[in-house]
């Protein structure tokens, strides 16, 4: 702020001193205007973060109401009488600060997956402000990017900023990029979305869904179904697993239509980060010791209550899901039909198509298909791959570990396009 004629090294005669105008901030001292006589100074002050007074956020699509940070100076407390005067012209605060982040969940879960996973327990440490509250029905990815452009402008605004950035776990990612795509050109007036930072999403599609797809077709059309080149639980999975909305809009085929119109419509500012993941932290197979599996437990029930009767069965699935991918590049199916006499039977036979290198995977994604190779990978500014004695499952690809990789990659884009760059 600005002050004028602050006689700060004045020599006036005994008894009088030299002007000293106290500046107080919400009621603690800062220091003193200087100046010179007859003149205007402008006069700076850092002020410790904790003696601002912020605003509480406000409901969902309501903004903030606003609070007042005080200003007082008090002229002249050198001396008993007031011998100086000034005059301040005008005052302002500024600060850094780092956009908040809205998190969006993948198929078949809710907000509340990045509190259970401990992603949410490392932003509260580092004081970042977030958003978990998106709960989006299992559904098409179309619907859901339609759904994110009227929940998204709420979470905004209730912050009452003018930036985001979205984190998003697997096919919340793909959500997020149709939004991207669709709708935020519209919304960039009101605020932007300065990153997208996937966390296991199949940017290329998932063989496991290519595989209850293919089941599905093939049980509607013959009377008999078999497995070829995949582990020995497959048959079994394929038949207890009915395929949703969501799971239909991951398949590699579809996803490839997708990305085909979509990764040439995300918008240039955009910055996109990737998350990969691999979950045999010890190269054999998926293990229940060590347990390698357990965070995918906790987010389904189907999967605890067969871990609760049978260890080595739990364990026999989400391995059969990781052979799958590890092994499998695509989904093939044949068909059979022989006569037994008046009646035409129809066999079909469902097929892997091997791979010729072995694809690491989180027991839903594939390594390459969360980085995005081949489609959305020349976008991408910054990707990790979990692997190793690092390595996570589906579930805990979203943990606090993975926060803590994503944050710095947050922090450099907001300093280079955001509030931290003053």
């Amino acid at each position: 702020m600005p002050g004028f004629d602050v006689d700060f090294d004045a020599t006036p005669p005994p008894p009088f001193q030299p002007e000293r105008d106290r500046v107080l901030f919400n009621g603690q001292p800062l220091g003193f205007l200087q100046g010179v006589n007859n003149a205007w100074v402008l006069n700076s002050f850092e002020i410790p973060i904790g003696r601002l007074r912020f605003p509480a956020r406000g409901a969902n699509g309501v903004a903030p109401t606003p609070v007042n940070n005080d200003i007082v100076i008090e002229i002249d407390t050198a001396n008993t009488d007031e011998v100086w005067c000034t005059a301040v012209d005008w005052a302002a605060l500024s600060m850094k600060a780092l956009s908040p982040l809205v998190l969006i969940h993948g198929n078949g879960s809710n907000g509340g997956f990045y509190e259970r996973q401990g992603f949410n327990a490392t932003l509260r440490a580092r004081r970042v402000a977030f958003d978990n509250s998106i709960n989006m029905p299992t559904d098409f990815i179309a619907p859901h990017g339609a759904l994110l452009d009227r929940l998204i402008p709420a979470i905004v605004k209730s912050f009452g900023v003018d930036s985001v950035h979205l984190v998003a776990h697997s096919k919340g990612g793909l959500d997020s990029r149709d939004y991207l795509a669709r709708y935020q050109p519209a919304r960039d007036a009101d605020f932007k979305v300065l990153s997208l930072s996937t966390l296991s999403t199949p940017h290329n599609g998932s063989v496991l869904a290519d595989l209850l797809i293919a089941y599905e077709t093939a049980a509607a059309s013959s009377s008999f179904v078999s497995f070829s080149g995949f582990p020995g639980m497959t048959a079994a999975m394929a038949r207890t697993l009915t395929p949703d909305n969501g799971t239909r809009n991951l398949t590699t085929g579809f996803v490839a239509a997708f990305n085909g119109s979509n990764v040439g419509a995300l918008p240039a500012a955009n910055v996109f980060n990737t998350i990969a993941a691999d979950a045999d932290t010890n190269g054999n197979a998926i293990d229940s010791t060590p347990d390698e599996y357990l965070e995918l437990r906790t987010e389904s029930t189907a999967l605890t209550r067969v871990h609760n009767l049978s260890t080595a069965g739990s364990r026999g699935i989400v391995d059969a899901t990781y052979q799958i991918l590890r092994n499998s590049a695509a989904v093939s199916i044949t068909y059979t039909t022989r006569s037994l006499g008046p009646i035409s039977v129809t066999t079909s036979t469902v097929s892997s198509v091997p791979v010729t290198t072995p694809l690491g995977n989180d027991t839903l994604v594939t390594l390459s298909s969360a980085r995005g190779v081949g489609s959305v990978a020349g976008r991408v500014s910054n990707s990790f791959s979990f692997t190793g004695a690092a390595g996570r499952n589906h579930s805990n690809v979203a943990n606090g570990g993975v926060a803590s990789t994503v944050l710095p990659w947050i922090f450099d884009v907001e300093r280079r396009n955001g509030d931290l760059r003053f």
